[in-house]
Order: C-alpha cells, then sequence, then structure tokens
C-alpha cells in the first residue's frame, strides 16, 4: 500500500522513472506490539458449560439433544421436584393422562413401541420419561429437590452465577456456567381462585388438583366435595372421582368446547374406556419388531396435526364446519336435551381455547349427584364451605382447585441480564412491557446467552409438545456453537429484531380465532389481547424459519483475545483431529455409496 501512493505521487510529481523505495521495517518495540496467533491448534469445541433449569419434557429433551449436537459441553440440570416428568410428575390427581395420541406425545428420537392405550394415563408418561434420562445418562448431571433462587449474569465473568437451594439440607450455592438455558415450563405453580376467606376461614380441606394424593383419594370417600374449575383438569378429575364422595358441587365460571378428541380424525375416548383404545400384546410386538410399519403408524397419527391453517381465521368457513361438527357432538352428548345445550354451549369460536375432550364428563355433570353451579359465583368461603351470590351456602369436608397455573411464561425467579434487567419483573404483568417479549420464542434482548426452550411464541400450530422442544434444542445449539467456536463470550438478540418479530406476532394474531371472546393460558387475558402460547405460524413454518439462525439479528460481543483480531480462534492453522486422528477421523467427508445425501452434504458440524 505504501508503494502504491509514493508510486502515485511520482506520476502527479511528473516523474516517468520509479523511484524503488525500501521496505519500513518495523522496531523492534513496533514488533513488539504486532499480534501474532497464539500457538494452539484451532479448536472448533473449546470446553463450555450450561445450566438447564427443568426436567420436564422440555428440559429432558435439552438435556438429551444439547449435549450431543454442542461438543465438549458440560451441563448440570436443576429441578425443584422430586421426580423428572415436569407435568406429568406434578400431576397425580385421578384420571390424569394425556389428551394427544400417546404415539405423537413422545420425542420423535426415542419413539416407544409398547404405549398402552391410545391416550397415556400420567404415571405412564412420567415412567417414559425417566426411562430416557437413565437411558441417555442425564441422571449423571440431575439433581432433584433443587430449587433455582436467580440467575444473573456476570459481565465480569462472563458467565451465569446460579444461586440454588438444596430442598433437601436447605444449602444454599450457587453455580457458574456459560450458558443459561431455561426448561422451567409453563404449568408447574398452582393458581388458587381469588375468593375471600378461602385460605383464611375454611376449616375443611383445600386442595389443587397438581397436590392431590393417594390419601386424599380414599379420604373423599362418602364426604362433600367441591371442585371448581372446568378446565381438563377439573373434568378429569370429577369423571375419575365420582364414585367416591357422597355429593360434588361442581363451580364453573365460564364454558369450554367439550369435544370427542382434539383432533377431528383421532379415536374418541368413552366413558368406559378412557384411553380411548388398549393396544394388544400382539400389536406392541409388531411396533418392535417391524419398524417400517410403526412408523408408518406414527406418521399418519402426526398427520392430523398439521394442515389445520384454515381453521384459525376468525369468521371462516373453516372454522364454521369445526364449529359445526363440535355443536353436533355437544348435542348427542347431551342427548338432545336443550337446556342441558344450552348451559354448556359456549359462544365463542373453537380454536380460542384448548378444547377439552373429556369422555364421561357430560354424563357426569348431569347426575342428581351433583350440582352444576354455573349461574351463581362464589362471593365467599365460611368455616364450612362456599357461599355464592344468591346467598346459598354449600357445605364441602374438601375444596378442590382445579383453577389452573400462575403464568408459567414468567421466569419463576429473578433472571437479570445486562443493566439489572430482570425478565421476571421486566416481562410481570404490571411490569413495562407486560409480557414475555422474547426473539423466536427463544432468546432474549440484553440477556446474554440465556435460552428458553419453551416460551412465549413457541408453540407452532402443528407438532406435539416434544416436537417442539426438540426445534427449540436444536436452534439453541446452533446458537452455542457459533460463540464457542469462533472467538465470542455472549450472544443476545438485538431489541430491533424482537420489536420487529413482536410486530409480526401482533399482526398475524390480529385476525384469527385466538382473539375471541374467551380467556384461557394461550394468552394474557380475555378477549383479544396477547397471544402467549403459539407461534405466528404453523409448525412447519417454525421449523423452517427456525433452521437457520439469522445471525445478522443479534449482538455479538467478542473474547479477550479475539478483540484484537476477530479470526484470533484460528490458532496456529492446524487442527487437533489431524495431529491424533486415525483414518475414520480425518476422512469423515467419505460416505458409504448409497447413504450419501447432496442436500446435508458436508453441513454436519463435525463432518
Amino acid at each position: 500500500m505504501a508503494r502504491a501512493i509514493q508510486r502515485l505521487a511520482q506520476i502527479q510529481n511528473g516523474l516517468s522513472t520509479p523511484v524503488v523505495v525500501a521496505e519500513q521495517v518495523p522496531s523492534q518495540q513496533d514488533a513488539e506490539k504486532l499480534w501474532k496467533p497464539r500457538q494452539r491448534p484451532f479448536n472448533s469445541s473449546p470446553p463450555v458449560k450450561a445450566i438447564i433449569v427443568g426436567a420436564g419434557i422440555a428440559g429432558v429433551a435439552a438435556s438429551i439433544l444439547i449435549p450431543r449436537k454442542v461438543a465438549n459441553l458440560s451441563y448440570t440440570v436443576y429441578d425443584r421436584q422430586d421426580a423428572v416428568g415436569g407435568t406429568w410428575a406434578q400431576n397425580r390427581y385421578p384420571g390424569v393422562r394425556c389428551d394427544i395420541p400417546s404415539h405423537t406425545y413422545q420425542l420423535t428420537f426415542a419413539p416407544n413401541t409398547r404405549w398402552s392405550e391410545y391416550y397415556s394415563p400420567g404415571w405412564e408418561i412420567r415412567e417414559y420419561y425417566e426411562g430416557l434420562v437413565k437411558e441417555y445418562g442425564v441422571d449423571k448431571h440431575l439433581h432433584l429437590k433443587h430449587e433455582v433462587l436467580s440467575a444473573i449474569w456476570s459481565d465480569d465473568l462472563h458467565q451465569w452465577e446460579v444461586k440454588i437451594k438444596n430442598l433437601v439440607s436447605g444449602e444454599v450455592f450457587t453455580d457458574t456456567a456459560h450458558f443459561f438455558i431455561s426448561a422451567s415450563g409453563r404449568l408447574n405453580v398452582p393458581k388458587f381462585p381469588n375468593i375471600p376467606g378461602l385460605e383464611t376461614d375454611y376449616k375443611g380441606t383445600l386442595v389443587h388438583t397438581s397436590q392431590w394424593t393417594d390419601d386424599l383419594t380414599r379420604a373423599v370417600e362418602g364426604k362433600r366435595l367441591a371442585v371448581i374449575g372446568n378446565g381438563a383438569s377439573g373434568q378429569q378429575f370429577l369423571v375419575n372421582i365420582f364414585n367416591k364422595p357422597a355429593h360434588i358441587d361442581h363451580y364453573v365460571r365460564s364454558r369450554q368446547w367439550i369435544v370427542p378428541s382434539i383432533g377431528l380424525n383421532l379415536i374418541p375416548a368413552t366413558a368406559d374406556l378412557l384411553g380411548a383404545y388398549i393396544f394388544t400384546e400382539e400389536e406392541k410386538e409388531k411396533f418392535e419388531k417391524d419398524p417400517k410399519a410403526y412408523l408408518e403408524y406414527r406418521r399418519a397419527l402426526e398427520k392430523n396435526f398439521h394442515g389445520r391453517f384454515e381453521g384459525s381465521v376468525s369468521g371462516s368457513e373453516e372454522n364454521d364446519k369445526i364449529r359445526q361438527k363440535y355443536t353436533e357432538a355437544l348435542w348427542a352428548r347431551v342427548g338432545g336435551d336443550k337446556a342441558w345445550f344450552d348451559r354448556l354451549l359456549p359462544d365463542f369460536a373453537p380454536g380460542c381455547k384448548r378444547p377439552t375432550p373429556s369422555a364421561g364428563y357430560v354424563e357426569a355433570i348431569r347426575s342428581p349427584k351433583v350440582d352444576y353451579v354455573d349461574t351463581e359465583r362464589i362471593t365467599h368461603a365460611t368455616a364450612d364451605g362456599l357461599v355464592t351470590e344468591d346467598g346459598k351456602e354449600r357445605k364441602a369436608d374438601i375444596v378442590v382447585a382445579a383453577t389452573g397455573f400462575k403464568n408459567g411464561f414468567l421466569p419463576l425467579f429473578p433472571t437479570v441480564g445486562k443493566n439489572g434487567l430482570d425478565l421476571s419483573r421486566y416481562w410481570a404483568a404490571d411490569g413495562p412491557i407486560g409480557y414475555p417479549k422474547t426473539y423466536f420464542g427463544v432468546m432474549a434482548p440484553n440477556v446474554p446467552n440465556y435460552f428458553a426452550v419453551v416460551q412465549a411464541n413457541t408453540n407452532g400450530a402443528g407438532g406435539s409438545f416434544p416436537l417442539q422442544a426438540e426445534i427449540s434444542a436444536t436452534y439453541i445449539s446452533k446458537v452455542i456453537r457459533k460463540v464457542q467456536s469462533q472467538g465470542y463470550r455472549a450472544i443476545y438478540p438485538s431489541q430491533e429484531a424482537t420489536d420487529d418479530f413482536n410486530e409480526i406476532v401482533g399482526a398475524y394474531f390480529d385476525d384469527k380465532v385466538i382473539g375471541d371472546d374467551c380467556d384461557g393460558w394461550w394468552k394474557s387475558g380475555p378477549g383479544k389481547s396477547r397471544p402467549l402460547v403459539p407461534w405466528p405460524g404453523t409448525g412447519h413454518h417454525r421449523f423452517d424459519i427456525s433452521r437457520d439462525p439469522r445471525w445478522e439479528d443479534f449482538v455479538f460481543e467478542r473474547s479477550e483475545e479475539a478483540q484484537r483480531n476477530r479470526f484470533e480462534y484460528f490458532g496456529n492453522g492446524w487442527t487437533e483431529r489431524e495431529k491424533n486422528g486415525d483414518e475414520v477421523t480425518l476422512t469423515r467427508y467419505l460416505k458409504e455409496v448409497g447413504k450419501i445425501d447432496l442436500a446435508t452434504l458436508h453441513e454436519n458440524w463435525n463432518d
């Protein structure tokens, strides 16, 4: 460059004969200042550590996938419960089961050929995830009965400082990690109804469905029972406890779409067969011995959860058809009883909130044994029971709150990023934002190296919850690998990119049925409020868009070495693999004839 400038000066000065200029040799002092690469091989996976909070479905999926996608990653999993499985470990009330077919409600890479029923009971789902934790070695990294008290990003350490309490010993300690992954779930903090006197004046037994025990199942025999709430847990509980108490008062605040099944083409459960279908030993063995047949069966089931886009649009012909089918099914359930039909039929569009396929529920509430209280609200509790607006007191030996859970999208503990930004307060209903304002439902601006497996606006319409968790874990792995391998110490999405994503969320749901006049945990409040659960599009829409991270959306912080030269991580130009690798390691790019997929050739991170 210096020579070019000198030559240009010569030409401008009219000199026709070039002047030879000697190269400038740096002084010894300048030479010492020149940056030189460190004498070490390039390492695409220097050691990093992650802390994963939660051992439910999302936490198990992340704990299995991320360490296998990010080489040289150490990790620790903390969960405050005494068992893995998340909501399936916490909820053990009579009749708890999944209303999604068993063979779709599992991790795609660990299919179980031996599910007992079409709709699995809760204990079987819990055992499935307990088995995975052992099979994949997650148990060696797992600490149950450990509650995270706070998670704070340290700009000095460039790591997360996580305060944890051992719930058995009472010890409080701090763990640190480069990456913090929240998989604490959405349905785990019980929400009790706001009834004056319920927790102070009432002298009977008050329990949330998620706190139910076998002792209570025995204790309810012959007693008067009050069940508050008619969501999925309330309906399942009432049906399965029905024969034990002498009487049940069932308090209902709003209506639900009570449907035969969650999907129109799925097998409906019946009062006599709540699992809808019991798989025979021969069928289980066929699934086990014939992987192709089992794959075909799974694909046929999964197809029912895709391609339902049009039904989500308000006022669409497709949504009207769904309403018609649901209405006809309800009319049949009540046997043409107009009075009951009118009491149960919702006035909001299907899809505004999650439908409830609970076999036997309509039959149970129409029994003389049940007092279905749907017109008079509860005003307060007395020592012996509950009082409604009409002044009537109904005695209750046991009050069961089937009233769902608190906002599971809000961090359960202080989660503090840069400049004291605490997501648990910033996203709170009374905070500056008022809802979890995420980037792609996985990350947050100004919170370095923070990820959520399932956060607000993560769930694409299509594909089960376990599949959504797998997609998130894969995305998170790619971001961690970027930071790990290219000389960075931190990453987080820009505020501008996050704002744009949330603008898309708002615009997408503007004409969707979720904005109809209903209230539920899919959104932040009644009516046209902020959608919380769904991604702004279908499942496949999310899968495709999340396949490759948009690196231009992120703020990167370089490591100390890389601040002088962004390519510092190049090292000395060699790799450790070349020094010690055998012929297989050194030629992983060679594939067996007939097993080469050109679409993914040379894209695997460890090829």
